[in-house]
C-alpha cells in the first residue's frame, strides 16, 4: 500500500487531498494543529503545529515506519495587512515558508534514502507580484516558489520529484478577495493536484488553473511597472 503524508489537512485542499488519497487506496498520515474528523482504517492523525519548537522531532516520530511515497505541504495562512498587528506577518512567513522548510528537512532525507517519492508544496499564483493588502502572504508564497523550484533539480538525481503547486483562487477560508476569478472547489483542486503528483513524471511546476496562471504572467510585469511609475 502506498503511503502519503499531508501536512495541514483538517480543512480545505488538505482535507480534500486526504479523502481522495484514501479513496485511491493510500494509507495517509495527517498532520494539523487541530483534531481530524476522518475515521478510516488507513488513516491516522497527529496533532502538531508547524511553528512548534519540537515540530521536526515530533514529525519524524509521526512518519510511517515502512514507506513514504508522497508528502504534500498544505499548511498556510493569509491574513490582511494590519499596521497594528504586524505579528501576523511574522506568523505568515513562519507557517507558509519556514513550516515548509522544516517539513522538507524531515521528509526529504527519508525520500532520498529510498530513491523514490514526491514532495510538494502548495504555493500561489500570487507569488508573481506584491499585494499591498497582504504583502506577507504574497512574499511568503514567492519564497515557497523559489525554494521548491530550487529543490527540484537538486533532488532529481535522487529520483525524488519536488513539485511547486501554484494555485489560483480556491473556495476556502483563505480566499478573502471580493472577486475570485476562475475560482475552483477544494475537491477540484485536489483532483488536479493528484492527477499530476501520481503520474509517472510529476512536473516541477504545476499551475492551477492554467488560464489564470497565463493571465497573471502577463499582468504581473505591467502591475510592477505601474507601481514603480506611480511611486516615481
Amino acid at each position: 500500500m502506498r503511503a502519503a503524508l499531508i501536512v495541514g489537512n483538517t480543512d480545505g485542499i488538505g482535507l480534500a487531498l486526504t479523502r481522495q488519497l484514501l479513496d485511491r487506496g493510500f494509507s495517509v498520515t495527517g498532520v494539523s494543529k487541530s483534531p481530524s474528523t476522518i475515521a478510516h482504517e488507513a488513516y491516522r492523525h497527529c496533532v502538531l503545529n508547524v511553528s512548534d519548537a519540537r515540530y521536526r522531532e515530533l514529525l519524524a516520530a509521526a512518519l510511517p515506519t515502512d514507506r513514504l511515497d508522497l508528502c504534500v505541504y498544505c499548511a498556510g495562512i493569509g491574513e490582511l495587512f494590519s499596521i497594528d498587528n504586524m505579528a501576523l506577518d511574522v506568523s505568515t512567513f513562519d507557517v507558509n515558508l519556514m513550516g515548509l522548510i522544516r517539513t522538507a528537512e524531515v521528509v526529504l532525507p527519508r525520500l532520498a534514502a529510498a530513491d523514490v517519492g514526491v514532495f510538494a508544496g502548495l504555493s500561489s499564483l500570487a507569488d508573481l507580484m506584491p499585494i499591498p493588502e497582504a504583502p506577507a502572504y504574497a512574499a511568503s508564497k514567492a519564497g515557497m516558489t523559489s525554494y521548491l523550484e530550487g529543490l527540484a533539480p537538486a533532488m532529481a538525481k535522487r529520483r525524488v520529484a519536488v513539485v511547486n503547486v501554484r494555485l489560483g483562487f480556491v473556495d476556502t477560508r483563505m480566499a478573502k478577495a471580493a472577486r475570485k476569478p476562475f475560482v475552483i472547489s477544494p475537491d477540484e483542486a485536489a483532483r488536479r493536484i493528484l492527477r499530476s503528483l501520481t503520474s509517472d513524471r510529476p512536473p516541477s511546476r504545476l499551475n492551477i488553473p492554467r488560464r489564470a496562471a497565463f493571465i497573471m504572467g502577463v499582468l504581473a510585469p505591467l502591475v510592477r511597472f505601474a507601481s514603480r511609475f506611480k511611486r516615481g
